[in-house]
């Protein structure tokens, strides 16, 4: 019941923002008009298949940002994302790019959000509407900026800082079952899937920080093709500081929860990276790293084992040709040493 009652809330407060996003714009007293336009050429390794697949996608961007005070903004972001030649006509070959993403010439909001800050004297901040989240290195939650879609929820975010503690709750719908009657389309699944998560930091000097945290998946569809998950929750300890130029970064957590009724989950993650700034030419760095997930083996039908991330840039960590933008089952193990050196002010190596 409770659930319930805060999933209609939430719903309505959606429903309110676009109207209240349109008028803020109206009343705004600077607006900033910006955009980008990123094509992309992309070829695609079949390892011996007979064809290897090459085609040109494209991202555009165009956003507008309304600022009415110092406690009231709106932010509208329309995309488009298409393969080049992709709208030929109906006997064109599909857009398909090496990450498996069908691009077809698709216009729509990647984020269009409005944020009230200071809410009634709390200090907390409220954005609401749909919205990029990024956190920690996007390990877990991230935009995934590689693909030409990325990814954004819609999602009521709060955000308060109070000496050296911050604090951060959010909740998201990731999928809806039900289509509005005005609407065309069907409804996405049998059920509603949410995604919700807390977490708290305490800032350490020189850019230092220590967060724990907690996400909740709730019916998750993007993380069981199945569609047989109930519930998938992690929790975590997020860690970084720097001392004398040598930056040290930990990243641990442990997941739980119902795949079905007869079968639970219980998974971890641990990463770990040590790296120095180097005196030498324009700038150097070279870094150790290690990666790890669970996995699993099969021999226990009652338990899942393998560590799922959630929402992640997943590429940015494991493997920068996206080979493991699924985690593996069989869990994975990652080490290695990553360099850059500028040889000029302009040029990084």
């Amino acid at each position: 019941l409770i659930m319930s009652i805060r999933t209609h809330i939430v719903k309505c407060s959606m429903l309110l923002s676009s109207l209240f996003i349109t008028g803020l714009i109206a009343e705004a007293t600077t607006v900033d008009v910006g955009g980008s336009i990123r094509p992309r050429y992309e070829f695609t390794d079949t390892k011996g298949a007979a064809a290897n697949p090459s085609f040109t996608t494209m991202q555009t961007r165009v956003n507008v940002k309304a600022t009415v005070d110092e406690h009231v903004s709106a932010f509208i972001q329309i995309q488009d994302v298409r393969t080049w030649g992709g709208e030929a006509g109906a006997a064109a070959p599909p857009s398909i790019t090496s990450t498996g993403t069908s691009y077809s010439g698709n216009v729509d909001f990647h984020q269009a959000y409005f944020v009230l800050k200071d809410v009634l004297g709390s200090g907390f901040a409220m954005k609401v509407g749909r919205q990029e989240m990024v956190f920690d290195e996007a390990r877990l939650i991230g935009n995934i900026g590689w693909l030409q879609s990325s990814q954004s929820f819609d999602a009521i975010r709060v955000d308060g800082r109070f000496n050296d503690v911050s604090l951060t709750g959010f909740y998201s719908q990731t999928n809806e079952m039900n289509t509005h009657v005005t609407l065309t389309g069907t409804a996405n699944s049998a059920r509603d899937s949410e995604f919700v998560g807390a977490r708290g930091t305490y800032h350490l000097k020189d850019q230092g920080r220590i967060t724990g945290y907690w996400y909740g998946a709730y019916d998750p569809i993007r993380n069981n093709a199945a569609g047989s998950m109930q519930e998938l929750h992690t929790v975590g300890l997020y860690a970084v500081q720097t001392w004398s130029g040598v930056r040290v970064r930990f990243d641990g957590a442990m997941q739980f929860g119902d795949v079905s009724a007869t079968q639970d989950i219980q998974a971890s993650m641990m990463t770990f990276s040590i790296g120095k700034k180097l005196d030498v030419a324009n700038g150097a760095y070279i870094e150790a790293w290690l990666d790890y997930l669970s996995g699993d083996d099969g021999t226990n039908a009652a338990r899942q084992e393998n560590f799922v991330t959630p929402y992640a840039t997943n590429h940015k960590f494991y493997g920068h040709v996206d080979y493991f933008l699924q985690n593996p089952t069989s869990g994975l193990i990652d080490l290695s040493v990553k360099a850059w050196i500028k040889p000029t002010a302009k040029l990084k190596l």
